[in-house]
């Protein structure tokens, strides 16, 4: 009975981890791209609807991005991150970080960012995992990512998709 209780936990763990996409210590590039106005306010995954995504402006390029459940219970904390666009050759991508105490260091998540042409939709596709190269500066990592980024296998196989809530 203990050893299915192990097998059990080290499969949730690894399930767990499946499909985390790649950290870097460096983002792609200072906020340079200002982050659509029409972008703001509450999303909904698709693949989850008792989660809401909230995205409000922090500064004209960077937002901070909150998620919670719609009907939160008192032990709930909302996840919240701030993130940023950057652009690889007329790509965008999203550099996100979770907010962590002042001082502590950032490390960013990495997706491809796009939006549908009625602005109702937003497609992630997280840079794979399986990368093993760290980059000690924003041009090493860009330089990198215009290389790679037209590879399939450069993103996780499933995108995550928003859809704006009414």
């Amino acid at each position: 009975m203990k050893k299915l209780v192990q097998f059990v936990a080290m499969a949730a763990c690894c399930f767990l981890l499946m499909g985390c996409p790649y950290e870097t210590e460096v983002p792609i590039s200072e906020p340079t791209v200002k982050f659509p106005a029409e972008l703001l306010g509450k999303w909904e995954p698709k693949s989850s609807s008792d989660e809401i995504i909230m995205i409000k402006r922090k500064t004209d390029y960077i937002v901070n991005i909150s998620k919670t459940k719609k009907e939160p219970k008192e032990d709930n904390t909302p996840e919240e991150y701030e993130a940023f666009l950057s652009e690889v050759d007329a790509v965008k991508f999203l550099n996100i970080s979770e907010l962590k105490e002042q001082g502590s260091d950032a490390s960013y998540c990495l997706y491809k960012f796009e939006v549908s042409e009625n602005g109702s939709r937003i497609t992630l596709n997280a840079v794979t995992e399986n990368i093993d190269e760290q980059f000690s500066s924003s041009a090493e990592l860009k330089s990198f990512i215009q290389k790679n980024m037209h590879l399939s296998f450069f993103y996780e196989k499933e995108e995550e998709i928003y859809q704006r809530m009414k």
